[in-house]
C-alpha cells in the first residue's frame, strides 16, 4: 500500500501544471486589464475569449 500513495493523481507532470497555472493567471489578468481600459474609454466591454 506504500506504493499507492506515491502514484500521481494525473498523467501531467508538476512542471507542466505549474506552467498551466501561470498561463491561466496571465490570461485572467489580461482580461481584467482590457476590461478596465475599455471602462475608462467608455467602451461597452464585449470580450470574447479564444481558447
Amino acid at each position: 500500500m506504500e506504493y499507492s500513495r506515491k502514484t500521481p493523481m494525473t498523467n501531467i507532470s508538476e512542471s507542466v501544471l505549474f506552467l498551466l497555472r501561470g498561463a491561466k493567471k496571465r490570461r485572467s489578468l489580461a482580461v481584467a486589464k482590457a476590461k478596465m481600459i475599455q471602462g475608462q474609454l467608455g467602451v461597452i466591454p464585449r470580450l470574447i475569449a479564444v481558447k
